[in-house]
């Protein structure tokens, strides 16, 4: 328990400074935090979750209450938006759907977020697409049996940062 009481702290540790990190020397806009999560797991091919997915779920949800979360995105499909329900009835928020990934739906979210903190929920062919459309720089790629990676950006203004960390019962290799 003390192993995981740890981790968890390390992990807000992290989450909370790369939210509240800013540049310093220049004016710019209210930080934004993007939390973008594959949707939790599922059997196979099917569309439903798992019972280790509904857990996972909740577990987001309980990770996005503390980290007040303000807005949800999913895309429409059942195991993404079962993976964003828990969190939404949790924080009292709808989930909100989207659907193509252009630069212009970028822009749009970007201005109409700024300051927030957002939740989308994708999948592991649209993570990387999602965090790189946000600014963020690097690998992001998820595999396919990978459930626990939660990518947290930070933009504020045109600078961005991003971080990938673990939740939940490890997944994948």
């Amino acid at each position: 328990m003390l192993r995981r009481g740890w981790k968890l702290g390390f992990g807000f540790c992290l989450l909370f400074g790369l939210a509240v990190t800013s540049s310093h020397g220049q004016e710019s806009a209210e930080p934004t935090t993007w939390y973008v999560v594959r949707h939790a797991d599922r059997d196979g091919s099917q569309d439903a979750l798992t019972p280790a997915g509904v857990a996972r779920s909740e577990r987001l949800a309980e990770l996005m209450q503390i980290l007040r979360v303000t807005d949800i995105y999913s895309t429409d499909t059942e195991r993404t938006r079962n993976t964003a329900l828990p969190t939404a009835t949790r924080v009292s928020l709808p989930v909100n759907l989207y659907g193509d990934l252009n630069p212009s739906w970028f822009d749009q979210m970007k201005n109409k977020h700024v300051g927030d903190v957002v939740l989308l929920v994708g999948h592991s062919n649209t993570v990387d697409k999602l965090v790189e459309g946000l600014g963020g720089k690097g690998d992001f790629s998820v595999a396919d049996d990978e459930y626990d990676n939660l990518f947290v950006v930070s933009t504020e203004g045109v600078s961005a940062r991003a971080i990938r960390v673990k939740f939940g019962k490890k997944t994948g290799h």
